[in-house]
């Protein structure tokens, strides 16, 4: 494969110092193992009869620790792994006593702790450089992207599996490079290995059979191959879903005699939707389909290949498999690497192609479940901000039970719903609410209802929620805050039914009684009735109008008051004055009396006329204040 032979030896610093000449003979074996996605790790087991290794060496939870393969002739070379140490064990059976040192690469540290927290208006490469920042972890190729999430939650995921996630989104591999910095870029197709043609002499990355090849084990499947993917999602601010297609054509990371798109026609077309995720843009979507595709190709191929031991093999490298026969012989992208050496054994390389289904035993066990927990379907919240710059009734809430900082972005409410209609009833801030959380997501959460508790009750009322008796409920309440209600009463037996409309002060209240078929207007204050156009009072037997002091009834126009039988006029404590700034008329069909317990005055500043076929009158005229002689 390589002009350069490599021996059974690694070369170990520890705390930036070579191991001593009497500790490095104490090595017996160990191994580094990459993989794409996950830290590096690797383990060192030294023959230690006096137990004194660790002490002597320095070694401890923490200590730095660099290895590097020794080639023939000319020492150490390219470093293969920079992690620190996190085990420590001791091992005694027959064969001897053993010290074994465990460790990662410094991508451990973003594994330590798991994170609640919200990333606004920051892009998948911007956030990947914070959480390296948070962790203490040396950045090294950062490829930049350049889509902004409006709004992202870290939901309680380690800042690993967080980048992980971000790197899917983002078509990014995460990973450390051999001098442990932080590597988050595009993965390198599979068509950039050598052509197959190439000698293994000429290339280290062309893998021969029959030259350095010593196990190998190659496979290609059409299970779980379709045709194509879909991803959809669901846009809030337009209303409208969201679709995004690819292809599975193809895979990038292999490239063969064969491809996922033949694999899947031989059975007919298929397609296969992403559902398990709320999307909310098209760009979303797009990046969801095609990520699908890139899991389904990536189990179309597997390989599994030992070789004599080279440290340029890693993860995310290309390489040619020659002289394995059809469909087999190609170009792949390796996927994990394990490293091994060891006495009486070569120093080898095991290389690993496959997708991102689950191998293991635990795997199958646990179902290959999400690395991202699911949250619990509901949960309680408290409202912390109702300022909605869309005033569509949404909240911003805080989960008690997560985390003391971690604020969610504007979280819709349920409403009565309708186009233009509906209705809008808001929780206000310090309320406990429910919530669900959108396929378990906590990006996704939903206001469903309020809550009460221990300290918030709702406000009592002269009617009870429900008939100790008969265990019914016979009032229903909608209120706010202060005390504005509208109650619903249903009590069947000689109580209040109907629907009763109350200001939190009782001041004034409507109530249409169902009991008594009656509606009252209960106010402190001043009632007015008042339309722009005509008011109409209809009552199908009497009509009552009765105030305790005035009673005045105005008209900007003509006034009449009409009656089918007898009308009255009658005051019973003091005068009746009618008084017209125009003409006074007083008119009968039939006969008009005009009578008073006193005097009848008739005034005029100008003349007085009383006119009639016959003018009759009784008693002393006079005129002038003197009798009036009549003939």
């Amino acid at each position: 494969m390589t002009q350069i032979g490599y021996s059974n030896v690694f070369h170990v610093k520890v705390g930036g110092a070579p191991l001593r000449p009497q500790h490095a003979r104490l090595l017996v074996a160990g191994w580094v193992d990459f993989g794409a996605g996950v830290p590096g790790a690797f383990q060192l087991t030294f023959r230690d009869p006096k137990r004194k290794l660790l002490g002597e060496a320095g070694v401890k939870i923490g200590t730095e620790v660099e290895l590097a393969p020794v080639a023939d002739g000319q020492g150490a070379q390219s470093v293969l792994l920079t992690g620190e140490v996190t085990g420590l064990e001791t091992d005694y059976d027959g064969t001897g006593t053993f010290t074994v040192v465990r460790g990662y690469d410094l991508g451990h540290r973003m594994l330590r702790q798991r994170r609640v927290a919200g990333y606004r208006s920051m892009t998948a490469s911007d956030i990947v450089r914070k959480l390296a920042g948070q962790d203490r972890v040396p950045v090294g190729r950062i490829d930049g992207t350049t889509a902004k999430y409006e709004f992202l939650t870290q939901a309680n995921v380690t800042d690993w599996d967080f980048a992980c996630r971000l790197a899917d989104e983002s078509e990014r591999v995460l990973s450390l490079s051999s001098k442990g910095k932080l590597q988050f870029v595009k993965a390198d197709p599979a068509s950039g290995a050598p052509p197959v043609s190439t000698p293994s002499e000429k290339s280290p990355f062309v893998l021969e059979a029959g030259v350095d090849i010593l196990r190998c084990r190659a496979a290609v499947t059409s299970a779980d191959q379709v045709s194509s993917v879909e991803a959809r999602g669901w846009d809030v601010t337009t209303k409208r879903d969201l679709v995004g297609r690819a292809t599975a054509a193809t895979t990038p990371g292999v490239s063969i005699g064969t491809t996922p798109g033949r694999a899947a026609t031989a059975f007919g077309a298929a397609t296969l939707v992403e559902t398990d995720t709320p999307l909310d843009t098209q760009a979303q979507v797009r990046y969801a389909a095609q990520s699908l595709a890139d899991d389904v190709t990536g189990a179309f191929a597997e390989l599994e290949v030992t070789v004599r031991g080279n440290p340029k093999l890693r993860p995310g490298v290309p390489v040619a498999l020659a002289d394995v026969g059809e469909p087999f012989e190609g170009k792949y992208t390796v996927t994990a690497a394990r490293h091994s050496f060891g006495d009486g054994r070569h120093y080898e390389t095991l290389l690993t192609v496959s997708g991102r289904q689950w191998r293991s035993l635990y795997g199958l066990a646990s179902g290959g479940a999400s690395v991202q927990p699911r949250l619990p379907s509901v949960a309680n919240a408290l409202v912390t901000d109702v300022k909605d710059p869309l005033k569509q009734g949404r909240v911003k809430l805080r989960f008690p039970w997560l985390d003391d900082k971690y604020t969610s972005d504007w979280t819709r409410t349920v409403q009565f719903g309708g186009v233009k209609g509906g209705g809008v009833i808001t929780p206000d801030v310090g309320d406990e609410v429910l919530v669900a959380f959108d396929r378990g997501t906590l990006d996704h959460p939903y206001v469903i209802g309020g809550l009460y508790n221990g300290r918030d009750k709702p406000d009592p009322v002269d009617v009870p929620l429900y008939d100790g008796t008969k265990g019914t409920i016979t009032r229903r309440t909608v209120a706010d805050r202060s005390g504005n209600r509208i109650d619903l009463l249903d009590q069947r037996t000689g109580g209040k039914r109907g629907v009763r409309l109350s200001t939190g002060d009782n001041k004034l209240t409507v109530n249409l009684d169902r009991t008594n078929t009656e509606i009252t207007v209960d106010s402190s204050g001043s009632v007015t009735i008042k339309g722009s156009r005509s008011v109409s009072v209809e009552a199908g037997t009497d009509l009552d109008l009765s105030a305790r002091r005035n009673l005045t009834i105005k008209s900007g126009g003509m006034l009449n008051i009409e009656g089918r039988g007898l009308v009255n006029l009658k005051s019973l404590g003091g005068a009746v004055n009618v008084d017209a700034v125009g003409a006074l008329s007083l008119k009968a069909l039939g006969a008009a009396t005009v009578s008073a317990g006193g005097t009848i005055q008739v005034n005029s500043v100008a003349n007085v006329g009383i006119r009639a076929a016959t003018l009759m009158l009784q008693g002393v005229v006079l005129v002038n204040n003197k009798p009036y002689p009549i003939p």
